[in-house]
């Protein structure tokens, strides 16, 4: 099986033949991220500036603040994500990530809001039509370092709060475990298109599964797994871990792509970060009100409250016991 050297940070292409869709997989956090943030900061600047809304009124005045929010919170979105590739050899933390990219960012963006005020306080504004209106109500001609503390403060925080607290991670690199630490070579011969094990009958030294094919994830694995192996999968950023009875392996690769790409029958996703194998549920554990699935491996699996009812039904047909007792 040939070992994909894919870039740590690059998009998933999942199964999309290498395209890349921006809304494809996206989910409330995501709309949140990129759209609720900027709408809640346009608005609540625009209802904080009460001279500007007597002068203009709601609609023009929430109108300008939002091209102040939208246009440089998604222009700091794009140039982190550009100093991540960058950066990518030397893998910066998180936080230097986070203030190159609103840095550069607002190197872009602040001839653009220089310009917004000054076309908004000479066009916009009803009851003065000369533009004289103080730059103490519109923050225009902010001097650059105020303009980019300001800004990186919002953007830095606000990744934060959305990685740590509400379950979307923001410009991270995650390690790829089971990997070789020094990027393989092309799989040109087939001595190099596995991992070399002294255990000949090891799952490094066999050739690729039968039906590996089908299932795009399994191929950028470092070591052949059939598709039968695989007992659990989990999302880790953009990334997803692959779990065998024995091991364990990462790759870049779409979680929820990873699941469509799974026979349906063989297993179920418990919780929005987990996929199991229905035949390696050895028992389900509840405490305090939260259940869990224990697989063959030991490997313990959270069920999320929507997926309850689906696991109290394969614990009636297939016999699976819970511990304690319903």
């Amino acid at each position: 099986m040939a070992v994909d050297a894919e870039d740590p940070i690059r998009t998933p292409s999942g199964a999309t033949g290498g395209r890349w869709l921006p809304f494809r997989g996206w989910n409330w956090r995501h709309y949140l991220f990129y759209v609720g943030v900027p709408a809640a900061i346009a608005t609540y600047a625009a209802l904080n500036n009460w001279t500007i809304l007597q002068l203009s009124g709601y609609q023009t005045t929430l109108a300008f603040y939002a091209g102040h929010a939208f246009v440089p919170w998604w222009t700091s979105a794009g140039a982190t994500y550009l100093c991540m590739r960058l950066l990518g050899p030397w893998r910066p933390p998180q936080l230097l990530l986070l203030a190159a990219g609103s840095f550069l960012a607002c190197l872009i963006v602040l001839p653009y809001s220089n310009w917004l005020t000054e076309y908004f306080a000479v066009g916009w504004v009803r009851g003065d039509a000369d533009g004289r209106l103080s730059t103490e109500h519109i923050y225009s001609q902010l001097g650059f370092w105020t303009f980019t503390v300001r800004a990186t403060v919002i953007w830095v925080l606000a990744n934060l709060a959305f990685d740590r607290f509400l379950g979307l991670p923001r410009y991270r690199y995650a390690p790829a475990e089971g990997a070789p630490e020094t990027p393989p070579l092309p799989a040109t011969n087939p001595s190099t298109a596995v991992l070399q094990s002294s255990d000949p009958g090891s799952p490094e030294s066999r050739p690729a599964a039968a039906g590996c094919e089908s299932l795009r994830f399994l191929q950028r694995l470092p070591a052949a797994v059939s598709p039968d192996e695989v007992i659990a999968l989990k999302a880790e950023q953009h990334y997803i871990k692959v779990y065998t009875a024995s091991r364990s392996f990462m790759t870049l690769y779409r979680f929820s792509d990873a699941v469509a790409e799974m026979d349906p029958a063989a297993g179920q996703q418990v919780h929005r970060s987990y996929w199991v194998r229905s035949t390696a549920i050895r028992t389900i554990r509840r405490e305090g009100g939260k259940y869990s699935v224990e697989l063959a491996s030991g490997l313990l699996v959270p069920i999320s409250e929507a997926n309850r009812g689906l696991i109290r039904e394969l614990a009636r047909t297939r016999g699976i016991p819970v511990h304690p007792p319903l």
